[in-house]
């Protein structure tokens, strides 16, 4: 389940229209969040990406590489 962007302290809001724009994004929940993001072109796999690039999220371990014998 995609987890929501919390802002970093180095990024403050200071114009009023990012605050409401804020304070409206926290509102969001999980399922509403992923319309939003798939409403700008983003699938399931792509959300998933971004997540463990920007560390909500950790990689999901690789598969056990098969190697050839011989």
């Amino acid at each position: 389940m995609p987890m929501k962007a919390k802002l970093k302290p180095s990024k403050a809001i200071h114009n009023p229209a990012d605050k409401a724009w804020n304070e409206w994004f926290d509102k969001l929940d999980a399922k509403e969040h992923e319309k939003y993001l798939s409403q700008l072109g983003l699938d399931t796999e792509d959300i998933e990406e971004w997540e463990e690039a920007e560390g909500f999220k950790k990689p999901k371990p690789q598969g056990k590489s098969l190697k050839k014998k011989g």
